[in-house]
């Protein structure tokens, strides 16, 4: 029985070990800085089995969509983010076995089903992959899934939305370009809803493509009903739809954040006191903490277990790239504006979770400390030092189990930023500056850019740094 007990300890201790999420952004992270995306796609592939997994395939092919989009290789981004859907689809229905070995171990036993933003993203960049395929088709087929997405993931209750209003956008303008201004125009009245929602404000260029192209429709009393201002004036919009072409640049600034861990550990005293004390990773202040707790089932008043708590936290990057400068045809200052804030939605998304992980871990320390004392009595001798082995060993195991769930996207840009310039049918000449706090960080030239009549062309800026 003793035996049993310390295999099952010991079985249980490496799978809970088996947590990849903190050494992945190490490996990968210096090789994407420094190596750039063809050889942090390589690396991503060399180490798909030691820093993946078959629990996070997901975000396998997820990065790799992104690295592939940022390199400009749509079809093969377009083909690693179908995977990473398909994952996401058959994840949907939850594994009820997953989910109890998760109560027993931690978060990371369970297959990762992305978080919703990175849902979202998912499907923005595979519309834009499509975009910039030229294959509109393809593009309205993505529109279709990204609009059933947003449907299963929305939700308005207690301050908590999952609606996002770039994708929205973005939806707007392929329904303009198959030629579908009904569905455009609705589109662009959930972009206003969308925004109103969530994090960020909407953009001034976005509201004034919104009222023109519901000016257009005859929606004014949408334009009402939005609480947008019909007397505001929409040359820039108003230009483009009357050209019938524009240049639309996408820029991608920043590196994105990731996860890091917020762990809290102490002793609890059953029928008495529990001191718990974490490390605040902001400030590395070490705060410490005495609250009142009820006694364990079984367990003598004063007798003590020793508890650990793992919550994930967000870590955000100082950003090297904050904003872009466009030069169309020797005209600059051109300002793309930003659509949609990654730090901010990670931070969004930690905090609607926050009840339903804390209720999570919860149980699994109330689980693992009944259990281990079961262990260390199943385990008593009468050798004192013994004893004293097996429950320092029993502890050490139990708090080993508990890791947090740091599993996350980890090539995502800090901000995606977007602006629409009207132009003329012919080539025109265009760089994008990408702008830190201490000025230029890096020019992108795209040389002659060709726009067909009746074309929208669409240039994406990845300054992920």
């Amino acid at each position: 029985m003793k035996r049993l007990l310390l295999l099952l300890i010991t079985t249980l201790l490496f799978s809970a070990c088996a947590n990849k999420s903190m050494t992945r952004y190490e490996a990968l992270a210096p090789v994407f800085e420094h190596n750039g995306y063809e050889a942090a796609i390589n690396e991503v592939k060399k180490q798909q089995e030691d820093l993946y997994g078959e629990k996070t395939e997901f975000l396998y092919y997820f990065d790799l969509g992104v690295l592939y989009h940022y390199n400009g290789n749509y079809s093969e981004s377009a083909a690693n983010f179908d995977k990473a859907e398909k994952i996401y689809d058959d994840l949907y229905t939850r594994s009820v076995t997953n989910e109890a070995a998760a109560i027993v171990t931690n978060d990371n036993i369970r297959p990762y089903r992305a978080r919703p933003f990175e849902v979202l993203v998912l499907h923005e960049m595979q519309i834009m992959n499509y975009l910039a395929l030229k294959n509109v088709d393809g593009a309205m087929i993505e529109v279709n899934r990204a609009q059933k997405a947003m449907t299963e993931l929305y939700q308005k209750d207690n301050d908590k939305t999952n609606d996002n209003g770039f994708l929205r956008y973005l939806t707007a303008i392929v329904y303009e370009m198959a030629g579908e201004p009904d569905e455009a125009a609705i589109a662009y009245y959930k972009t206003v809803k969308a925004f109103n929602e969530n994090i960020l404000n909407l953009p001034k260029e976005a509201r004034e493509f919104i009222i023109e192209s519901l000016r257009r429709n005859d929606r004014e009393d949408d334009i009402k009903t939005l609480k947008l201002d019909n007397s505001l004036e929409t040359p820039k919009a108003k230009a483009a739809y009357d050209l019938g072409q524009e240049i639309i640049v996408i820029g991608y600034a920043g590196h994105g954040p990731i996860l890091t861990e917020l762990r809290m550990s102490g002793t609890y005293v059953s029928g008495g006191l529990l001191n718990l004390s974490y490390k605040d990773s902001k400030t590395g202040k070490v705060t410490s903490s005495t609250v009142g707790a009820p006694p364990v089932a079984g367990a003598s008043n004063g007798e003590t277990f020793h508890i650990a708590f793992a919550l994930p936290e967000a870590h955000s990057f100082r950003s090297q790239v904050q904003r872009f400068n466009v030069t169309v045809d020797n005209q600059s200052g051109i300002r793309p504006e930003k659509m949609m804030a990654l730090d901010k939605e990670l931070e969004m998304n930690l905090k609607d979770d926050f009840a339903n992980t804390m209720t999570r871990t919860a149980i699994r320390v109330v689980l693992r400390t009944i259990a281990a004392q079961a262990a260390k009595k199943a385990m008593k001798t009468d050798n004192a030092l013994f004893n004293l082995f097996t429950s320092i060993g029993t502890d050490i195991a139990q708090d080993q189990m508990e890791k947090a769930d740091l599993r996350i996207a980890l090539f995502l840009p800090n901000s995606i930023q977007m602006t629409r310039i009207p132009v003329e049918p012919g080539s025109h000449e265009v760089s994008v500056t990408a702008e830190g706090e201490t000025g230029t960080v890096k020019v992108f030239n795209f040389g002659s850019v060709p726009v067909k009549k009746g074309e929208k062309k669409f240039i994406f800026v990845p300054a992920v740094k």
